[in-house]
């Protein structure tokens, strides 16, 4: 049953690799109330693709809606991080109309794909002036590229401002989008909005923090990095490596079925932190590809940048295994911690030690959720 009822109330659906994870959440004094949730995970190769089954995953979302008993039919949903183009554009300051035809037309020169098959989002996120390199925030603006904007010459329309804008820019496949649309007419949920997994993340664990923070999201199949400068994600990379990954290779080193070897990983993650900070052989191995991309990542970004990363953190299921925070602090030389998705969440006490466990599997869906209510 739902635990608390409410009148105003958002279903924050986040389909995966091989799981889907439900929240509700409603609005109480301008903070956010658990309602209700629910979640199916299935074992790697009992699904092909989740996105592409309309009908099977539009039946197992109605199946957990059911048994969670949400009430709303108000839903937000998330694109995959790997299946986004994000990028970071600096132009002039243009008037609206020069500006829409100058990040189309560097749209073409960074998404492989014809722009007319996808939906392109931007976003100004700051001004500064090119003489001072003064900079100050400047209110939100979106614009949708659309097929009657015309491509003026850059030469022209950089000519006229001495001031530059630094845009994030996000596009998504049309193809995707109609999937998402699709699975959810299917359900009889309204699909209020689609927004990049990023965006939730960094609402349900970064909130207000102007710190250069690293999210690392440890899914199943894939994960995850963004760097996020004042809650942007400036620098977001997605890796074919997750949790399964290290999975199959505790399965092979002792010679045991992939059940026996994720509840294995699994009791890895119940157990507490040792005083080394150190992880199982085994595991450390596995994860080496993982910590690779994360240094990389890092050497990415602080090389086009003054500024260091200060935190990072972790979420996702695999996030949640023994002493990888304080593995990755002693390896990486910063703090590295599994974020809270439930710290700005009104719930009741008796549920935090079940909560807790499962905060990283729900941080996508949470942040979703509370797009609205925030």
């Amino acid at each position: 049953m739902s635990i608390f009822s409410s009148k105003s109330s958002y279903l924050g659906i986040d389909i995966g690799t091989s799981s889907i994870k439900v929240i509700e959440l409603s609005n109480f004094k301008g903070r956010p109330r658990l309602v209700t949730y629910g979640f199916i995970e299935k074992k790697p190769g009992e699904v092909e693709s989740l996105v592409d089954d309309t009908a099977g995953t539009a039946a197992i979302i109605n199946e957990i809606c059911a048994k969670s008993k949400t009430s709303s039919k108000k839903v937000i949903a998330a694109l995959p991080n790997f299946s986004v183009f994000t990028s970071i554009l600096n132009l002039p300051n243009l008037p609206k109309k020069e500006l829409a035809s100058a990040v189309s037309w560097e749209a073409k020169k960074i998404i492989p794909m014809p722009l007319e098959e996808i939906i392109l989002d931007w976003k100004i996120i700051e001004e500064s002036d090119s003489q001072e390199g003064e900079k100050q925030k400047i209110s939100d603006y979106h614009e949708s590229y659309g097929e009657n904007q015309q491509n003026k010459p850059m030469s022209k329309i950089f000519s006229k401002s001495q001031k530059n804008l630094k845009i994030l820019l996000t596009g998504a496949s049309k193809n995707l989008v109609k999937k998402y649309v699709d699975i959810f007419n299917v359900s009889g949920l309204t699909l209020l909005s689609l927004e990049t997994e990023n965006f939730a993340l960094i609402r349900s664990l970064v909130g207000n923090d102007k710190s250069i923070i690293m999210l690392v999201d440890l899914g199943a199949s894939t994960s995850s990095i963004a760097i996020v400068e004042k809650g942007i994600p400036v620098l977001s990379r997605s890796i074919e490596m997750g949790g399964t990954m290290i999975t199959r290779a505790i399965s092979n080193s002792l010679n045991v079925n992939f059940d026996r070897a994720e509840q294995f990983k699994q009791d890895l993650s119940l157990g507490s932190e040792t005083a080394n900070n150190s992880l199982p052989q085994t595991v450390e191995k596995a994860f080496s590809s993982i910590l690779n991309e994360i240094k990389y990542t890092l050497n990415i970004y602080q090389e086009q940048n003054k500024n260091k990363v200060e935190k990072i953190i972790l979420t996702g299921g695999s996030s949640l295994l023994g002493n990888l925070p304080g593995y990755l602090s002693k390896v990486l030389n910063i703090n590295t911690y599994v974020g809270d998705p439930w710290a700005r969440v009104i719930f009741p006490t008796e549920l935090k030690p079940i909560l807790d466990r499962l905060g990283a599997k729900f941080a996508i869906s949470i942040g979703l959720s509370m797009r609205d209510i925030e």
